[in-house]
């Protein structure tokens, strides 16, 4: 049975993950600029990852699969990321981890955990969030370096290891702890019948998480410093996520999904249903184009213009998609290789 505000959730994280990469290949400028458009793909667009991964968690924990589905729904992940990079090479190598991997390991890694750990207690999730941070913070070089083509590098088969759980795009540490909080919260619906009750002690973490964001954000302006950004060097950064990002990114998370679960958003439905494959089929079209912002010479305006068209755009395609395509998906094959299985 599917849960509405849950398909909205997943069609939100997978819309912003399209505006995300579009606004990587339609960039107008070579450097870092404080602009509209960097601050919403930096903000708004900096959630897309986080709420992606933790839907997984969610997911994985309200799943029964046997340690066969697993198996291969793992090989399937790690070979849609391939297919993936293949047909974005202006973005990355064909073997660089990425978020699908990351989905893959944590299918193996995640179920067995959960079963060990008991989330329900919030301490649980609140100590390795401070585990996590306190790695960090002592072996600053654990995440590598803020340079993106380190992330994204494939040249041996120990850089590649060490992208996928230490210093890639989305390493495993601390990525995780999306997750984590992502069968938090199923595992506490399972209990209390609701996705996310707004008096759970999760929700007054992401309070107190808001408080530190403005905390940051206010420092960064006494400083003269950038407040977000990916790559740069700004308080929070994403590649790699350090400590600040990983509190704005949970809190962020939180907070949008309160607001989806109570305004439901069932335009998004479609999208959500088809969020694998949406995934999957975008960087093709953007591949195809990625020379549209150079050849046309695009400003600021007429990139952000595109970027949202491209975006909003895959709205009316899964609708559509979902009408006169329904057998044709990842999702579905997904599901009946498990179901074979």
């Amino acid at each position: 049975m599917r849960i509405p505000h849950i398909d909205s959730l997943r069609g939100l994280a997978v819309l912003l993950m399209v505006m995300v990469h579009a606004a990587a290949t339609w960039n107008p400028f070579n450097q870092v600029q404080l602009t509209p458009l960097a601050y919403v793909v930096s903000g708004l667009g900096g959630l897309a990852a986080p709420l992606f991964v933790t839907l997984f968690g969610w997911g994985i924990a309200r799943g029964r699969m046997t340690g066969k589905q697993r198996f291969f729904q793992t090989i399937f992940l790690l070979i849609a990321q391939v297919g993936v990079n293949t047909t974005s090479p202006h973005l990355f190598h064909p073997f660089t981890p990425g978020i699908l991997s990351l989905m893959a390991i944590l299918t193996l890694v995640l179920p067995p955990f959960i079963e060990r750990v008991n989330l329900l207690d919030i301490r649980s999730l609140s100590l390795l969030v401070g585990i996590t941070f306190t790695l960090q913070v002592t072996i600053p070089d654990l995440q590598g370096t803020g340079v993106w083509s380190d992330h994204i590098s494939d040249e041996s088969l120990s850089t590649v290891l060490s992208n996928l759980f230490f210093t890639g795009t989305y390493p495993v540490f601390p990525w995780f702890l999306f997750a984590l909080l992502g069968a938090t919260v199923a595992q506490k619906s399972s209990t209390e019948g609701k996705s996310l009750d707004p008096t759970s002690r999760v929700c007054y973490l992401a309070a107190l998480g808001v408080l530190f964001c403005l905390a940051t954000l206010l420092y960064s302006q006494m400083n003269d410093l950038l407040w977000a950004h990916p790559t740069a060097d700004a308080t929070l950064t994403f590649f790699p996520a350090n400590p600040p990002f990983l509190v704005a990114g949970l809190t962020g998370v939180v907070l949008l999904w309160l607001f989806v679960q109570r305004f439901g958003l069932s335009f998004l439905n479609g999208a959500g249903k088809l969020s694998l494959t949406i995934y999957l089929v975008h960087f093709v079209p953007l591949t195809l184009m990625r020379d549209l912002e150079a050849t046309h010479q695009w400003g600021l305006q007429t990139s952000t213009v595109a970027v949202l068209l491209y975006t909003v755009a895959w709205i009316p395609i899964a609708t559509l998609w979902l009408r006169y395509c329904p057998g044709v998906s990842a999702e579905k094959l997904l599901r009946a290789i498990r179901k074979s299985l």
